[in-house]
């Protein structure tokens, strides 16, 4: 389509012509008006502007390619962001082989969040992104409609969408699954118990609500800076058959005596460790099969809870607010469609 300036300089050319038709009297001869210095001098402004122009449309036809692949991208993540997860496989970027499933549901907004959080970056494209970093880890998921999501995810938290192989993103926390599930390839760095738990990438609880590191990081540091005295089993049902009346040497099941629990998996390097908070009991089982028992109090217990309580509200107001802005953003595109239709009626 010609522009509004190529459109105008032909008119120029049209009127000037007739302006010398009538300046003379005459009709003049296609080759008097062709040879004459002010035509050509007008066939020279249109030739560079129809050059021009074919720069401008072939430019525009680029920018709408472009746009239609940022929107394919937007609807990709988008896609990944709310679809239903079944399954995750989450392995090393050099060998699938030793890669694991991931099966438990409330673990696969790990894998939702990665289309969540994505943001493209310009500052590397891929060939400089494959050129600068090592890949580390590749995540496949697996959605209830059949659909394949392959990732890959480099240093520095960069990431490569296999179906967007044009874009690079940064995506914050990307190797969360891998540091979380994938064991070391050499040997784990020593570490007290507290420190291997602070150090974990993420964490369920006994409902299978996950968590992620800086929430982990303060449950941790808050056990492991708590007044806590060294116990045991025997002392922790002692108490609790006390409780319940029961003499000390009476044999019971545990599950008769025991208060109600909640135990939280904290997740590191493909190692597990657990943590069950009593009434006023924390017991540890540590990934070398050793259980610690612990005596706090219940405002200790409670602190934890605490901790992780503020955390879930926190992701609700984020996902309440977040929701809002889409539902604004949704009824603003349909008022403007309407308006755009109601227009269209006035005119005709």
């Amino acid at each position: 389509m010609m522009n509004r300036r190529y459109r105008k300089i032909l008119m120029i050319i049209a009127v000037s012509i007739l302006a010398m038709v009538s300046m003379t009297g005459c009709k003049p001869s296609r080759k008097k008006v062709e040879s004459s210095k002010y035509y050509k001098e007008l066939l020279k402004k249109y030739n560079k502007l129809e050059k021009e122009n074919k720069k401008l449309q072939k430019a525009s036809d680029s920018q709408e390619k472009v746009s239609e692949a940022e929107k394919r991208a937007e609807k990709y993540l988008a896609k990944i962001a709310r679809d239903s997860l079944v399954k995750m496989e989450v392995g090393f970027a050099d060998d699938m082989d030793e890669s694991v499933f991931i099966e438990q549901e409330g673990l696969f907004v790990l894998g939702t969040m990665i289309g969540e959080k994505a943001n493209r970056t310009t500052k590397y494209n891929p060939e400089a992104l494959i050129e600068k970093f090592e890949p580390v880890y590749q995540y496949i998921l697996y959605d209830e409609d059949n659909a394949v999501y392959e990732i890959m995810v480099y240093q520095s938290d960069y990431v490569l969408f296999s179906d967007l192989p044009n874009y690079v993103y940064y995506v914050p926390g990307a190797s969360i699954m891998g540091d979380a599930f994938l064991r070391y390839r050499s040997p784990y760095p020593a570490s007290n118990l507290f420190h291997r738990m602070a150090d974990s990438p993420i964490m369920t609880d006994s409902k299978g609500r996950c968590y992620e590191n800086a929430v982990v990081l303060k449950t941790a540091n808050y056990v492991n800076r708590m007044k806590k005295t060294k116990s045991s089993r025997e002392k922790a049902e002692k108490e609790w058959k006390k409780k319940k009346g029961i003499s000390a040497d009476q044999e019971v099941d545990s599950e008769d005596i025991e208060p109600e629990s909640k135990t939280y998996t904290y997740y590191s390097h493909g190692n597990k460790i657990y943590m069950t908070l009593y009434d006023k009991y924390i017991s540890i089982l540590n990934v070398d099969g050793n259980r610690i028992w612990y005596e706090v109090t219940k405002d200790d217990i409670q602190g934890v809870k605490d901790i992780l309580r503020a955390d879930r509200e926190a992701h609700k107001a984020v996902q309440s607010a977040k929701k809002d802005s889409d539902d604004t953003e949704e009824s603003h595109s349909k008022e403007i469609e309407e308006e755009s239709v109601i227009g269209q009626d006035d005119s005709d």
